[in-house]
């Protein structure tokens, strides 16, 4: 039985890891995590007693199911928040990067343009037609209504150019522009589903969660 849980654990962290990675709330983590550990603890219940010599009785089959899927259900939430402790951390270092560059910083001058090269061309990309800004390595990815554009810039460099009365950075990997929110939805943890008008969503986390508070707060008095 513990050989058949450790192999179950193996095929489970691929799921859970999916599961992490989609904008979920908590709830509807755990909903999914409790679904698939039932699933898979049922079959394997079912299947060991199909190689026993002695048949267990219904009972017994019951509660060989219901204490598998429980250990399997406990091991989901111990990976849950592992990931969600590193992602925290991870996070956490990204800001005291990026506090410590805006220090070294002697009043650099405000960006409300990208250069970019499409091409052979070399196009000027106005700040405000940018929905939202993610990470890409050593570059950054600049997403407008129709286009993609690629500059070879950092997060956190970038995050120092903008105009943060018009950009909001919102996870360690995403940069917003705050007059294309259409929707914030609260999950957990002073953590928001951010509805841009394009129509894409994105997660922001609680360690950049006083920027879209600010944001929230200076729109609720100006109504």
């Amino acid at each position: 039985m513990c050989l058949a849980c450790f192999l179950a654990s193996l095929a489970l962290r691929p799921l859970c890891h999916s599961l992490v990675q989609r904008l979920l709330s908590w709830i509807a983590l755990e909903v999914r995590a409790a679904v698939w550990s039932l699933a898979i603890g049922t079959f394997i219940a079912i299947g060991i007693s199909r190689f026993t010599l002695a048949k267990p009785e219904l009972t017994e089959l019951l509660e060989a199911c219901a204490k598998t899927s429980v250990l399997l259900f406990l091991w989901c939430n111990l990976y849950f928040s592992i990931k969600q402790s590193q992602r925290h951390s991870q996070e956490r270092e990204e800001l005291l990067r990026a506090k410590a560059e805006a220090l070294d910083q002697n009043g650099g001058e405000r960006t409300f343009r990208f250069t970019v090269r499409t091409g052979p061309r070399i196009q000027v990309v106005p700040a405000e037609e940018v929905a939202w800004i993610s990470a890409a390595g050593d570059y950054v990815e600049l997403h407008t209504g129709n286009a993609t554009h690629l500059l070879r810039e950092t997060m956190n460099c970038l995050g120092q150019k903008l105009d943060p009365a018009g950009f909001a950075r919102i996870h360690r990997s995403k940069i917003i522009n705050l007059a294309r929110i259409l929707e914030l939805r609260s999950i957990e943890n002073r953590e928001y589903i951010v509805k841009l008008s394009d129509g894409s969503q994105h997660r922001s986390s609680r360690t950049y969660a006083d920027q879209l508070e600010r944001w929230l707060d200076s729109e609720r008095s100006v109504k």
